[in-house]
């Protein structure tokens, strides 16, 4: 084992005011040389035993000089070392590194960071620093020590000292104390011993340079001698060391240019934990920024982050580099291992499957009627119908899973935002529900509904059913699912509607009123001059059965609108509120020349500028006063 031997001199310098001095030489020793929790324990993890800082601190030495100048860290080095040569007649030779510990007050102008330093026998590696200075910043400086390069990052980051892109990957060490502005160490709440030394913690090494130096052992992944996807099994950083029998602690990806990359898997944990949670590291090694900044010394620069549980079908799912992506297929918290697999070209994120239908599983008449309608008096209906009064139980099947299998799933389950228990059960709910009646006009009411729920658990996911009471009416039950295995986790949901009571008139009906209907539409089209929005959430609740005829009420709305026919828009707005089980729904109305698209469920919002207003009021205008014109109980073209 490498042994660098050590000196860490402790010298004073009060410039004339009064100097409170925290820790002496026993504190240093242990703060420089403990091997489980000082900078000797972070380098034995960091370089799996193989290098070791060892060595000596020598006690507090106080200057007189009242106006000291320590701006130049060389300077400052020689000047420390040579007033310890003279005065305690120490020999420096046995020393490969000299650190130089500042006794200052607060906000005295100091420079800090490595230089060479030269004793009367030889050169030396030394640091400057001083009391107070991070854990991170210290342990940087002895990286330096061993050879190491500064870790490079986003090519846009420039901290002062460095090129466009140094100090900034964000969990490497040799990137301290900038971090590309992101990432970093850990801070606990209560450092040890009470020193802020002992605050900014980590984080590790990256992963290139310690495979570069051999101290982590990795797999290989050819991308000119793939023939597809291959798996790796990844070991978190901070788990043990080099061991044959275990997985390796990174894969390093080979491209034909000859550019290598490497990632690593990294769990918040022991010198990690300002990471916040497990993650994925990607960089690249030769090719790279960092690599031509510093040649020959397995420089690095981060290129991308993936941190756990990642969430199914987000482009952060995956990672797509030069040539090869990259999927997290499986997770092990018992091992501190993770899962990949690798693939030349690109990798596409996986969604989870969520699919939902509904069935009527008994229906019972339980009696008939009929029902007149005049002209004029509901749109696109008249004259004497018969009707069949109905009473529907129903059952809505909703399944939600990890569609590629292979590892353990949980779905949890809500229903209206109460979290559904156990296999089966029943919910007693509080809804608005919209009540039937032979005039087919929008009645609601408050009622409680009560819902049997069954969860059976499949393969990969699991399946709710849902059963309505018929007695409730017909009513929406918002279905929220998440899906979740040990690396990932998304969620989903749907509205299910229930028609529990439905009065229904023969199929003629139906016929005649929806000719009536495209009548309008197409009349509409060729000279309306507005659109008709509904809020854009809405779509996704109104289900593929509904969608095409709450469509071609909106643009009736729109002719309606345009020739200013006030009470025939109130009628039409009432039953697209009956349609949308929404008796409140908010309409917006936008010319059509600043209407790029309407219909598209998830958007776009309606443009500012055109006030909203609830369809009871009459139809919306954008200055939100009333149209003018004649009220046409007929329809009239």
């Amino acid at each position: 084992m490498p042994v660098v031997r050590t000196a860490v001199l402790l010298a004073a310098f009060p410039a004339g005011q009064p100097l409170n001095l925290h820790g002496n030489a026993p504190w240093y020793v242990s703060y420089f040389f403990s091997p489980t929790h000082g900078q000797t324990a972070y380098w034995l993890k960091q370089t799996d035993n193989d290098m070791l800082f060892t060595g000596e601190v020598f006690d507090w030495a106080l200057s007189d000089d009242p106006a000291p100048d320590l701006s130049k860290r060389r300077a400052t080095l020689d000047r420390v070392i040579r007033a310890m040569e003279n005065d305690r007649g120490i020999d420096f030779s046995p020393f490969d590194v000299v650190v130089v510990v500042l006794g200052v007050r607060d906000g005295y102008p100091t420079d800090g960071g490595s230089a060479q330093a030269t004793s009367r026998h030889r050169r030396h590696h030394g640091i400057v620093t001083r009391t107070g200075d991070r854990f991170d910043f210290l342990a940087h400086e002895l990286g330096h020590t061993l050879g190491l390069p500064h870790s490079f990052g986003d090519p846009a980051f420039k901290d002062s000292g460095e090129d466009y892109g140094g100090y900034a990957h964000p969990y490497c060490v040799m990137s301290a104390m900038a971090y590309g502005g992101i990432g970093g160490p850990y801070f606990p709440a209560t450092p040890r011993d009470g020193r802020p030394e002992y605050s900014g913690l980590g984080p590790s090494l990256n992963a290139t340079t310690a495979r570069g130096r051999g101290w982590i052992h990795a797999d290989t992944y050819d991308l000119a001698a793939a023939g597809g996807p291959a798996e790796f099994t990844l070991r978190s950083r901070h788990w043990l060391g080099r061991a044959p029998r275990l997985a390796p602690q990174a894969v390093e990806v080979l491209a034909a240019d000859g550019t290598n990359y490497v990632i690593e898997y990294r769990e918040d944990a022991d010198w990690d934990q300002g990471q916040a949670s497990p993650a994925l590291i990607v960089a690249q090694g030769r090719g790279s920024t960092g690599d031509a900044h510093y040649p020959d010394t397995f420089a690095t620069t981060f290129l991308a982050l993936r941190r756990l549980p990642i969430t199914f079908g987000s482009w952060n799912s995956v990672y797509n580099g030069p040539g090869f992506g990259m999927e997290v297929i499986g997770r092990s918290a018992n091992d501190h291992t993770l899962t990949i697999r690798l693939r030349p070209g690109k990798a596409h994120p996986v969604a989870i499957a969520f699919t939902d239908r509904t069935t009527t599983s008994r229906e019972e008449e339980i009696g008939t009627g009929t029902t007149t309608w005049v002209p004029g008096e509901k749109l696109c209906v008249r004259g004497t119908w018969e009707y069949r009064e109905l009473a529907r139980e129903q059952q809505a099947v909703v399944e939600a899973g990890y569609p590629p299998g292979g590892v353990p799933v949980t779905v949890t389950w809500r229903v209206d935002g109460r979290r559904l228990t156990g296999t089966s059960g029943q919910l007693s709910l509080r809804k608005r529900v919209q009540v039937a009646n032979p005039r087919l006009d929008p009645q609601e009411a408050s009622r409680t509904v009560v819902v049997s729920y069954e969860i059976e658990v499949l393969p990969a996911g699991a399946r709710l059913r849902l059963t309505n009471r018929p007695e409730d009416e017909t009513y929406q039950l918002d279905v929220a699912a998440t899906v979740s295995t040990s690396f990932g986790t998304a969620g989903d949901r749907t509205w299910i509607e229930f028609n529990g009571r439905e009065y229904r008139y023969p199929q003629e009906f139906y016929d005649t009123r929806d000719a009536c209907i495209r009548t309008y539409v197409e009349i509409g089209h060729r000279f309306a001059k507005s659109k008709v929005l509904l809020p854009p959430d809405l779509w996704r609740r109104i289900g593929e059965e509904r969608a095409e005829r709450v469509r071609q009420l909106t643009d009736v709305l729109a002719r309606l609108h345009t020739v200013g026919d006030t009470a025939a828009y109130r009628r039409v707005a009432d039953e697209l509120g009956a349609l949308v089980h929404d008796a409140d729904v908010a309409l917006t109305v936008v010319p059509l020349d600043e209407v790029a698209e309407v219909l598209i469920p998830d958007g776009p919002i309606p443009p500012p500028g055109h006030e909203v207003l609830p369809w009871h009021g009459g139809p919306p205008t954008p200055t939100g006063r009333p149209p003018t014109g004649p009220a046409d109980p007929e329809l009239r073209e």
